[in-house]
Order: C-alpha cells, then sequence, then structure tokens
C-alpha cells in the first residue's frame, strides 16, 4: 500500500457497498417467505415457479458472496481488511469520540489492535457456519460435484445450514463494518437496506388483482381487459359496444 490512510478507508466502503448486495438480496428473500400465511400465498401461487427461482437464485448469490467476504483465500475481504488495518493502526488514525472532552480523539494503536483482535474472535466464532458456507460453494456452486446432483438434500446434511445461521453472518458482517466505519470515518452508518421498489410491491400488486378479478361487484370494469397491452384502446371498444 503507498497510501494506507486512504487506501484502507477506500476499501472499506467497497466491503460495505459488498455488504449492502448481500443484505439486499437476503431481505428479498424474508419478505417472500411473509407471503407464505394462507390470506397471502395466493399471491405466490401466481407465480410460484418464478418465485422459486427467485429465492433459488438469490440464496445461491448470497452464500457465493459470503464466501466471499469472509474466506480468508480472497485477496479483498473482511479478514484481508482487518489484517490490513491492524497492521497499519499507526498510520490510519482510528478515532473516537470522548464525551467529557465533547470531541473525537485518536485511538492508541494497541487499543486499536485489541479491537480488530476481539473483531477477528468473533470472525473464528462462526468457523463452523463459515466452513459450512465455503463447503456447499466449493461442492455444489463453484465445482457442481456430480456426487451431488441427483441428490441436492445430501450436501446439506453434509455441510448443515440454516436461515439462522446465514442471519448470524450477516450481522456479525454488519456489526464489524459499523463500528469500522466509526472509527475511520468519525461517523456511524446504519447498514440497512431501504428498499423503494422490491418483490413485496410485485406480491401486494399480484393479489389486489386477482382480488378484482373474482369479486363479481368490479365486473364494471372488465378486469379481463387490463391484462391487454392496449386495453386502453379495447376499452373503448367496449363500452362503445355497451352503449350501442
Amino acid at each position: 500500500m503507498t497510501n494506507p490512510k486512504e487506501e484502507i478507508r477506500n476499501y472499506l466502503m467497497k466491503l460495505i457497498h459488498r455488504l449492502l448486495y448481500i443484505k439486499g438480496l437476503n431481505y428479498q428473500l424474508e419478505l417472500l417467505k411473509e407471503w407464505e400465511t394462507a390470506d397471502r400465498i395466493v399471491a405466490l401461487e401466481k407465480g410460484s415457479y418464478f418465485f422459486r427461482l427467485v429465492a433459488f437464485s438469490f440464496n445461491r448469490t448470497i452464500l457465493i458472496e459470503l464466501c466471499m467476504l469472509f474466506d480468508d483465500k480472497e485477496e479483498k475481504c473482511i479478514i484481508d481488511w482487518l489484517n490490513k488495518a491492524k497492521k497499519n493502526a499507526n498510520i490510519i488514525e482510528p478515532s473516537v469520540y470522548n464525551p467529557n472532552s465533547r470531541q473525537r480523539e485518536i485511538l492508541k494503536a494497541e487499543k486499536y489492535i485489541k479491537i480488530i483482535t476481539e473483531q477477528q474472535k468473533m470472525i473464528n466464532s462462526m468457523k463452523v457456519i463459515l466452513s459450512n458456507i465455503k463447503g456447499i460453494r466449493d461442492k455444489t456452486l463453484a465445482h457442481s460435484d456430480a456426487r451431488y446432483f441427483n441428490n441436492t438434500e445430501e450436501i446439506y446434511q453434509i455441510f448443515p445450514l440454516t436461515i439462522k445461521d446465514i442471519k448470524t453472518v450477516i450481522d456479525k458482517a454488519t456489526e464489524i463494518l459499523r463500528m469500522q466505519h466509526v472509527y475511520l470515518f468519525k461517523s456511524d452508518l446504519d447498514i440497512k437496506v431501504h428498499a423503494i421498489s422490491n418483490i413485496d410491491t410485485i406480491l401486494v400488486h399480484t393479489r389486489a388483482f386477482d382480488r378484482v378479478w373474482h369479486d363479481k361487484r368490479a365486473e364494471s370494469l372488465y378486469p379481463i381487459l387490463y391484462k391487454l397491452d392496449d386495453y386502453e384502446e379495447r376499452l373503448k371498444e367496449h363500452l362503445k359496444q355497451k352503449t350501442n
């Protein structure tokens, strides 16, 4: 590194953006899961294959991205970043807010290194989960091992992984990167996804149209015409014929 102070900060922001991408995908999966209820399942059933495909693709992408974020063999990952930050603790000048002086103060290198060591221990506590994520990626996603082609469930017996495990890894990554942003950028960061348009919006509209479609009180709306690309012209023709 020619300029560790700047490069490490830029590196941190790239990791945060990658984490936001992962959280965005996972958020959509959580929304899909919320629609698996008696009152809402009708919307999922309208595009069941498509939504299964979305869940399948998003799950695979999340596993691959989490590996990239935590695999110590990756050139750009949280583990590598923490090692570089620890090595350059004196140069990058992390700081914290002192409520007594009401000012930010540079953290002593020894104290900052201790903070990084604790975060590295946090990652090590997820060793089994991360190993299972990597095993699934290597055997079925990266290399498509023939052994698991006809029995996809076997891979999860060998490398057990739950939704809770994925959430744990994402939450720990969020905690580490958020706190490092506080130290290096002198401000807290809400690493959350605030989606304006998402799967939930699609499903809400799908269910709404399905209700209109089956509601006899809405027959005067001619819902069948709303499925057509040229519905405005077709609606005009229909109304004209009805008045004649």
